[in-house]
Order: C-alpha cells, then sequence, then structure tokens
C-alpha cells in the first residue's frame, strides 16, 4: 500500500507541475493576442487614413467638428472606432507590454481631447455610461 501511495503523489506534483506550466503559457498566450488585437486595431486606423486621408485632421491636428461639418457621417464612423479602441485599451492595458505602454496610454490621452472624439462622445455618451 505504500508503494501505491508514493507512486500516487508522485503522479500527483507531476501533473500539478503540469497543470501550472500550462496556466503560465496560457496568460502569456492570452496577454499576447489581447496586445495583437491592439496592433491590428492600429493597423486598421493607418489603413483608414491611407484610404482617406483628410479624417487625419479630426484625429492628430483637432480640427473642429460640429453637425455641418463636411463628411460629418464619415467622421462619426471613424470616432466610433477610435472610442472602441480607446476603451479598450483603458480596459485591457495590463497586457500592453511595458515598453509599449506609454505610448499607447498617449495615444488615448491625445484622441480623447480632440473636438471630433469630443463631439461624438457629446452626442452618444449615453452608450458609454457605465452603470454599476
Amino acid at each position: 500500500m505504500d508503494i501505491f501511495n508514493i507512486i500516487a503523489t508522485v503522479v500527483s506534483l507531476i501533473s500539478l507541475v503540469i497543470l501550472i506550466y500550462q496556466s503560465i503559457n496560457l496568460k502569456d498566450t492570452i496577454s499576447s493576442q489581447i496586445y495583437q488585437n491592439f496592433v491590428a486595431n492600429s493597423l486598421e486606423i493607418d489603413r483608414i487614413l491611407i484610404e482617406r486621408p483628410y479624417l487625419r485632421k479630426y484625429v492628430y491636428y483637432g480640427d473642429e467638428v460640429d453637425d455641418n461639418t463636411e463628411n460629418i457621417d464619415e467622421i462619426m464612423s471613424f470616432m466610433e472606432l477610435i472610442v472602441d479602441i480607446t476603451e479598450n485599451v483603458e480596459v485591457y492595458k495590463k497586457y500592453i507590454p511595458r515598453s509599449r505602454k506609454k505610448g499607447w496610454l498617449r495615444f488615448v490621452y491625445d484622441v480623447k481631447h480632440t473636438p471630433a472624439y469630443e463631439y461624438y462622445m457629446k452626442k452618444h455618451q449615453l452608450w458609454y455610461e457605465v452603470k454599476e
């Protein structure tokens, strides 16, 4: 009976080590996938700005926006994407590599203080209110 208990204990310890390794590996995989989503979103912003360079001034140069602005629907659609991306960065910032975190957080801060972002949020703030 003692040999059976020893074997069971050894098997249990090996299983525990394997589970710990798998958990660490899973955590790293999840972190990597979340960050890759940030990168994909960044590339999507780049793609849109290449195809529609006139949108750049609303995100990077702070041009004013109102209901009479040319291409307002397109600007608001682009801002919706920007809002979604900034929310993801804020919610999942712990998954951003340390060397890149400052840049991502600066991007979020900067775009949240553009007239286009603020205009979008003023029009749709109820969509983004957090109720607890």
